[in-house]
């Protein structure tokens, strides 16, 4: 009796839950492989995915059959056909041809047998054609323990027939049947999906002309083949900087977004040698921001959310990590980190190209602690061991500071947006009833606040001016901010609520700008999105128990402008320190 390490018929069963996300990343893989080849052989790589849709006799709607993915690249004589549908073999296992995309020689069969039961091979070079397969069920009862040594064949006339591309002395034919796998049954699905996803993981191949990549499906029935499908991909660029993208119109053919800054050029070291990682950052035009995240490019913006890990040109993932789940204008930027695969084992590259499992957002201060180490001495343990977190922790601070001002920026864009707007919002009702309240205790006790004596005291026209500054600082146009300002100190509005970042721990800030009181809610601490992130998403004005709480918070910024004294200010101002110290615990999120 035989007790094999791996029994083969384990082994095989465990190789399709092989990890791909879905079968549109499955596909991927084979477009992989066309690209790398095509790379070296120069000019465009013609790529085309084609489905055909069969109704199987026990069924009533017509499901995917078979698919093939063909290219025009150099193609492969027979010994480099037979590695190819090896696991873990290839041309580029070696470090030194590991330059371009592919690198672990487990794309075409991984993918395949993920998808399907046999996957069919011809490859063509100077016009000599050969062909080998893989079927699972002949692995799996142990009829099959060899890749078939590639015999002579001649392309089958079903493909042939539809393929666009005029067939040259050289390419390769890759064919999916008996297709068990498929996440989506119907064509236009899946080459929905991949078209978005291979339009966003080939972005630069396609938009440099490098490759052109056509999706095709067809019914065949009666011996008959009637298109059903037909798209180009095109590129899918989550920084929106590309024209002639997948995005919705006029952003198709406009970016949605502009650079934010130059990009960001670092010089890792790893393994005794220095290693290029560039971190490129965008942020939306007002323009696109203003349409809102209900509108048809905000939801595609949405889709594509995330930092995007570019190995060599291609997209390993959309890596979310970085962001803040809970805010929903975090789809307003995009950024882009590219290494080359000198880098793989820093970033963590997994052998399907979907993922850079060493690439996520890091914390040296928080870690050293966790080792009970100094960070000094945490630094040290790292280099000696050649941990390759050490160079990701960098990156990774690098990333963060970028973030930080990133969403200062959009924070701003929608402040000014939100107060430019002028409607009646939840915020204006609460300033105006606690400015009645506030005239009521006028008449009642007399002008005691701050705020009361630079308003008596100051002119309309410097008042107005103070006021427009600040509002511009919000990120208001300054026409339109003088505008605001105007409106303000003609109705004696008394209070002003703003949302931004505040340094420290305080629920809110106060502060007297041209004898208006401003309360700033900051938006770093959890209250904030607890209780106010509605105001600044949702302007209808139909938030009844917010506007309550605001009144209880415009009380509070009453009692500090009219404290007798500096040193009661203080004092009150240190217990609202402390209460915002003391609201972090009680309003701490889940995940934290």
């Amino acid at each position: 009796m035989q007790f094999p390490i791996i029994p083969q018929n384990l082994s095989i069963t465990a190789m399709r839950s092989s990890g791909y996300r879905d079968s549109a990343y499955a596909l991927a893989e084979l477009i992989d492989n066309a690209i790398q080849a095509g790379q070296e052989s120069g000019g465009t790589t013609q790529i085309e995915v084609l489905c055909v849709e069969e109704t199987p006799p026990d069924a009533r709607r017509r499901r995917i059959s078979r698919i093939a993915v063909y290219d025009n690249a150099i193609g492969m004589d027979p010994t480099t056909l037979r590695k190819a549908l090896q696991f873990g073999n290839g041309s580029r296992l070696d470090p030194k041809n590991q330059k371009g995309i592919g690198k672990f020689g487990m794309g075409l069969p991984n993918s395949s047998i993920s998808q399907c039961k046999r996957v069919d091979v011809w490859s063509w070079q100077d016009g000599n054609v050969y062909h080998s397969h893989l079927d699972i069920d002949a692995i799996t009862s142990g009829a099959m323990d060899q890749v078939p040594v590639p015999t002579p064949d001649t392309i089958p006339s079903e493909w042939l027939h539809l393929i666009a591309d005029r067939v040259k002395p050289h390419g390769t034919l890759v064919v999916w049947s008996n297709i068990d796998r498929l996440l989506w049954k119907q064509s236009s699905t899946l080459l929905r999906n991949t078209e978005f996803i291979a339009g966003r993981v080939y972005r630069r191949f396609i938009s440099k002309k490098a490759a052109r990549i056509r999706l095709a499906a067809y019914e065949h029935l009666d011996g008959k083949y009637t298109s059903t499908y037909e798209s180009a991909v095109r590129p899918n660029d989550p920084l929106f900087l590309m024209t002639g993208t997948n995005a919705p119109a006029p952003y198709d053919q406009l970016p949605a977004f502009e650079p934010f800054g130059e990009p960001i050029e670092l010089t890792v070291g790893y393994n005794g040698q220095e290693h290029p990682v560039i971190i490129r950052a965008s942020i939306t035009k007002k323009a696109a921001r203003q349409e809102g995240g209900n509108r048809p490019i905000g939801r595609y913006a949405k889709k594509n959310q995330g930092i995007s890990v570019v190995r060599a040109d291609r997209e390993l993932e959309l890596n979310r990590s970085f962001e803040n789940s809970y805010d929903p204008r975090e789809r307003w930027w995009g950024i882009e980190v590219q290494f080359d695969p000198s880098l793989d084992e820093v970033f963590g590259v997994s052998n399907n190209k979907q993922a850079a499992t060493g690439f996520y957002r890091m914390d040296f201060e928080e870690d050293a602690a966790a080792e009970s180490m100094s960070e000094g001495d945490y630094r040290d343990m790292l280099k000696a061991d050649r941990d390759p977190r050490l160079p990701m922790y960098r990156i990774s601070l690098e990333i963060d500071k970028l973030l930080e001002a990133i969403r200062g920026r959009i924070s701003k864009m929608r402040e000014g947006e939100r107060v430019a707007k002028q409607k009646q919002t939840d915020a204006n009702k609460a300033e105006a009833n606690a400015t009645e309240a506030v005239n009521r205790r006028r008449d009642r006790i007399g002008d005691t606040g701050r705020s009361d004596k630079a308003e008596m005291e100051q002119p309309s026209a410097t008042r107005t001016d103070a006021l427009a500054h600040e509002i511009v600082n919000d990120g208001v146009e300054p026409e339109a901010a003088k505008q605001i300002a105007v409106d303000y100190v003609s109705k004696k509005i008394k209070f002003r609520i703003r949302h931004a970042e505040v340094s420290g721990q305080a629920v809110f800030d106060t502060s007297t700008v041209g004898g208006i009181i401003h309360i700033t809610l900051n938006t770093r601490h959890p209250v904030h999105q607890k209780l106010f992130q509605a105001l600044r998403e949702d302007d209808t004005g139909g938030h009844a128990y917010i506007r309550e709480v605001l009144s209880l918070i415009a009380a509070w910024a009453r009692l500090e402008d009219e404290a007798p004294s500096e040193k009661i200010r203080s004092a009150i101002e240190d217990t609202r320190l402390q209460w915002g110290r003391m609201a972090m615990d009680f309003f701490e999120s889940e995940d934290d």
